[in-house]
């Protein structure tokens, strides 16, 4: 049988603590707030440039998790509330935000869905109030453009808008 050999680091960093564990071609990085509740782990793969990130709150509750890559934030992420409930999730390149994302309240209920890049909306949008979709439309740069649709609470179409290009 194989013997699994763990080496642990302590280092003691402005408050917080980090711990590396390593085992069979993979390595868990711990961080820890000071009072002792985890901050952040981190997965790393031998010879790999992507790992798999964790973050906390200090109540030690889930903050945010995805996937790195060169030590940006890449692929899939999802955020969350303190209470637990999901913020937001979507997809990163370079640290940026990049395709369809989804925004919720603290209740949980959408509060907007859409293309973007970076931090600026663009493409098309849902954006909601009370988890119902009020509006549907594009954005150019943060700007809405072309045909927007205005719908009731129970979804029926009410109105359209046309905002310049």
């Amino acid at each position: 049988m194989r013997s699994i050999k763990f080496i642990l680091f302590l280092t003691v960093i402005t408050g917080s603590v980090v711990m590396t564990a390593m085992a069979q071609g993979t390595e868990v990085k711990k961080e820890y707030y000071s009072n002792q509740s985890i901050k952040s782990e981190t997965l790393f793969e031998k010879g790999s440039e992507k790992s798999y990130k964790k973050e906390y709150y200090a109540n030690g509750k889930m903050k945010e998790e995805g996937w790195m890559e060169n030590g940006k934030k890449n692929y899939f992420w999802i955020s969350y509330f303190e209470n637990g409930k999901r913020k937001s999730e979507g997809h990163y390149v370079n640290n940026l935000r990049r395709e369809w994302w989804v925004f919720y309240n603290e209740r949980g209920q959408k509060v907007n869905e859409g293309h973007y890049t970076g931090k600026v909306k663009n493409g098309f949008h849902h954006i909601y109030k009370d988890g119902k979709p009020i509006y549907a439309g594009h954005f150019t740069n943060d700007l809405k453009t072309g045909t927007w649709v205005t719908l009731n609470k129970n979804g029926d179409f009410i109105d359209i808008i046309e905002y310049g290009d």
